[in-house]
């Protein structure tokens, strides 16, 4: 084998996971769009086939601002207010965003509980 094959990149084009040896799924990395910064929000397709499309919003040293679902509800434990730059991106691409750009998370009085024994 000569260096310029041992050294050359491998590109993928799919990347297959398993947990069990039988199934696999594809893993799918989101998707950066520009909001207020370049590549400042990454939409990402609900793992595992649950849950919805997201967005992660990053801020200009690349903190997480929040986590917004495709119905504007908050995900991830976020809440936040984006920039209406942000808020726009994410309107055109077909998330619903409230008024004020104000993105919450509530927490439910009765969580179910699961008991191990």
């Amino acid at each position: 084998m000569r260096f310029r094959e041992f050294a050359s990149p491998v590109t993928l084009s799919d990347i297959l996971v398993s947990d069990d040896d039988v199934g696999f799924e594809r893993l799918d990395e989101g998707n950066w769009v520009k909001g207020r910064f370049d590549n400042s929000i990454r939409i990402d397709q609900p793992a595992h086939g649950v849950g919805q499309t997201h967005a992660h919003v990053y801020g200009r040293k690349g903190d997480e601002i929040g986590v917004i679902n495709f119905d504007g509800s908050a995900s991830h434990g976020t809440k936040c207010r984006l920039s209406d730059a942000d808020a726009d991106a994410l309107r055109e691409r077909g998330f619903t965003i409230k008024a004020g750009n104000i993105v919450e998370w509530i927490v439910l009085p009765n969580q179910p509980e699961l008991l191990f024994g």
